[in-house]
């Protein structure tokens, strides 16, 4: 996909706001590709921009629950890999249609699953059906094994470019290195993580903490 791409593995403790407002500040910021992966101190649930908060708290319960600035459905995080993939406008995705970005991504996310298991195939239209819920609503070209959904992610185009923010979940799955390896021909560690927890920091404050934001709609 990419010549080239910058890895940040991204370890920090976060709350469920303050990682939000990292993928956000990611593609603020970045001017290269950039991918971030991370894992959540304690369960959590995001939603999509455009789902309604009430729906969505009647789902969730008491789980910490952030809204995403990404569409998509509801995404029960803890023990899932989850990755933000900045890609600056330099770079033109925001032209292409959504269906081929998510192709793409997805598949190579598919090429780093091959290192674990075999059975990872794209889905089609005869898998998908609608529903509020990621992981139980399969969309065209998410990554499935059987019927059981290992990945799925939201996009959001802007001026700055676009930004995906995915899931993995399941067992067997691959390592950061090798998903960047297979979305990049040269891989590079990230340097930037201090300039971008700042900016990350004021957006978690002003705007993925606060009721304005999650409870919109």
């Amino acid at each position: 996909m990419f010549a080239e791409l910058e890895l940040w593995e991204d370890s920090v403790e976060r709350t469920p706001a303050e990682q939000m407002a990292v993928d956000e500040a990611l593609l603020l910021r970045a001017t290269a590709v950039v991918l971030r992966t991370y894992r959540w101190q304690a369960p959590a649930a995001t939603f999509g921009y455009a789902q309604q908060w009430r729906d969505v708290r009647a789902r969730t319960g008491t789980l910490p629950l952030v809204r995403r600035w990404t569409g998509g459905g509801v995404v029960f995080h803890g023990e899932d890999l989850t990755i933000g993939l900045a890609i600056p406008a330099a770079f033109g995705f925001q032209k292409k249609q959504t269906p081929e970005i998510y192709e793409e991504i997805h598949g190579a996310i598919r090429m780093a699953f091959w290192r674990v298991r075999k059975d990872v195939r794209l889905a089609g239209p005869e898998d998908c059906h609608p529903g509020p819920e990621c992981f139980t609503s399969p969309a065209q070209n998410d990554l499935l094994a059987g019927a059981d959904k290992l990945c799925g992610g939201a996009l959001r185009r802007g001026k700055a470019g676009v930004i995906y923010q995915g899931s993995i979940q399941g067992t067997s799955l691959p390592e950061p290195v090798q998903i960047a390896a297979a979305l990049a021909l040269e891989v590079r560690r990230f340097e930037n993580a201090a300039e971008i927890a700042r900016e990350a920091g004021r957006l978690a404050r002003e705007k993925y903490s606060t009721a304005s934001w999650n409870e919109m709609r």
